[in-house]
């Protein structure tokens, strides 16, 4: 089994990353709070109304995982960091 390096500026820059994510997610329009009945016929207004909620449930689904991952991340840094500083004052 190799080394495990804990690279704590790669972590922070997920995390942030993940943020980003989130914050473009969440203010996407629904589709499926379009108008369908442009179409004129109600094959295409069924299939599109389906495409749109499977749209909008990937969105959701995105940004919950890019959420949990953000939190997750932070939370790993933020271990890092205490173990750290603890190590420090056990070497002191």
């Amino acid at each position: 089994m190799g080394d495990l390096t804990v690279d704590l500026p790669t972590m922070q820059a997920v995390a942030r990353a993940a943020g980003r994510a989130v914050t473009d997610l969440h203010p996407e329009r629904p589709l499926s709070g379009s108008d369908g009945g442009a179409f004129g016929s109600g094959a295409v207004e069924s299939a599109f109304v389906a495409s749109a909620r499977a749209h909008d449930a990937m969105i959701r689904s995105l940004g919950d995982d890019a959420d949990t991952l953000r939190e997750y991340v932070t939370a790993a840094a933020e271990a890092v960091l205490r173990a750290d500083a603890d190590l420090a004052r056990r070497v002191r």
